[in-house]
């Protein structure tokens, strides 16, 4: 087991996932079928021998908590190991004090409490396959105060805009904290992981107000670098942030490709999620299938082409669905034609049999609709 605390933040207020986010919270919603996306970060932790977290908790709250449960299912030990979910005992005076530093100090008192050496923070709405016990050995040999987890990507014009990225000099030390405005291909994107030393955690928090009430974590970081040892820690796998509807559509259809899904999902480093005790998906005499993600339960009697199916989805006789996310439980009626289309949760594609979007302009279908 780390002596570390772990804790998974919300993701920013500003980050909207486009007719997804008006019933979810990010890292609740679904993922390659069975997955929900906070399942990422909780099993990274859980690898790692960190088996104490805590989770924090913005708003829409119940899709989370329906999926976390007890924390049965992340192999937590029962006999030292919890997962305990933060929520604020105060309301906050606008929705502009309401940040991760706000939800933090609410807590402190606990985090005050705590014996572990560490906090270890990870961020909720990206994908990734992290070793903590490696960033935090990084972290003891460099003596540094705080250690930050950055990518370095070749598609930050397109990818990863609104994220932070770190500018560091010869020896790994961080001498800026700046937005990620999609100026450069190249850059050091801040995945928004820190490994710090309890104490000095529990002093930034105290101190955070008088820097400014309206700050996040990030932005504390960003004003107090030059006055900390702050050392970046290159992560080189697998990276993707889930941060807008298109970012959530490619990081799913990406996955599809056994290359790409190997670096994330590895022989030794399972992904926990919740299960369920559907059955096997059922192909049926005119099923055509190619290219697909396909979870259990669903009913297949139509074409699918490169598309991903949540549990208990039905596609009827004669569908042909191409370049699309069918979230669980919805229903694509005989004769339907869709492509490049996000259907969210229990709708119903019925009376509207050919829904054409394009790669640049995805169709969202809203959750339990009929259309």
């Amino acid at each position: 087991m780390i002596d570390a605390l772990g804790i998974v933040n919300f993701e920013n207020k500003h980050i909207q996932v486009q007719g997804l986010s008006q019933f979810r919270t990010i890292p609740a919603m679904s993922f390659l079928g069975r997955y929900r996306i906070i399942d990422f970060a909780l099993s990274n932790m859980i690898n790692s021998g960190i088996d104490q977290i805590k989770v924090m908790v913005n708003d829409k709250p119940r899709s989370l908590i329906e999926h976390i449960g007890n924390g049965s299912q992340y192999n937590i030990n029962p006999k030292h190991g919890y997962l305990q979910l933060l929520y604020p005992d105060t309301a906050a005076v606008s929705d502009a004090y309401f940040h991760d530093i706000y939800l933090m100090r609410e807590n402190l008192r606990d985090f005050e409490k705590d014996k572990h050496k560490y906090v270890v923070i990870s961020p909720s709405y990206m994908i990734c396959s992290l070793d903590y016990q490696r960033i935090i050995e990084e972290h003891e040999k460099t003596e540094a105060d705080i250690t930050v987890v950055y990518a370095q990507v070749k598609d930050a014009d397109e990818s990863f805009i609104g994220c932070y990225s770190v500018e560091l000099d010869n020896n790994n030390r961080v001498t800026n904290i700046v937005p990620n405005l999609g100026n450069t291909r190249k850059n050091n994107i801040l995945m928004e992981t820190y490994v710090i030393r309890r104490e000095l955690f529990c002093s930034l928090l105290e101190q955070a107000p008088t820097i400014s009430p309206l700050f996040s974590f990030v932005e504390i970081l960003r004003n107090v670098v030059r006055g900390f040892d702050i050392r970046g820690y290159e992560y080189d796998g697998y990276l993707a942030c889930i941060n807008n509807l298109d970012s959530y559509y490619k990081t799913n259809m990406d996955l599809i490709d056994y290359k790409k899904g190997s670096k994330l999902f590895r022989k030794d480093w399972p992904i926990y999620t919740k299960t369920n005790d559907s059955p096997p998906a059922s192909y049926h005499s005119n099923a055509s299938v190619k290219k697909c993600l396909i979870a259990n339960g669903c009913e297949i009697d139509g074409e699918l082409e490169n598309c991903i199916l949540g549990r208990g989805v039905v596609v009827e006789k004669g569908a042909r669905v191409k370049n699309s996310l069918l979230l669980p439980d919805s229903y694509i009626s005989a004769g339907s034609d869709l492509n490049y289309v996000v259907v969210d949760k229990h709708a119903r594609i019925e009376e509207k049999k050919k829904i054409i979007g394009s790669e640049d302009k995805l169709v969202y279908i809203k959750r339990n609709d009929r259309v």
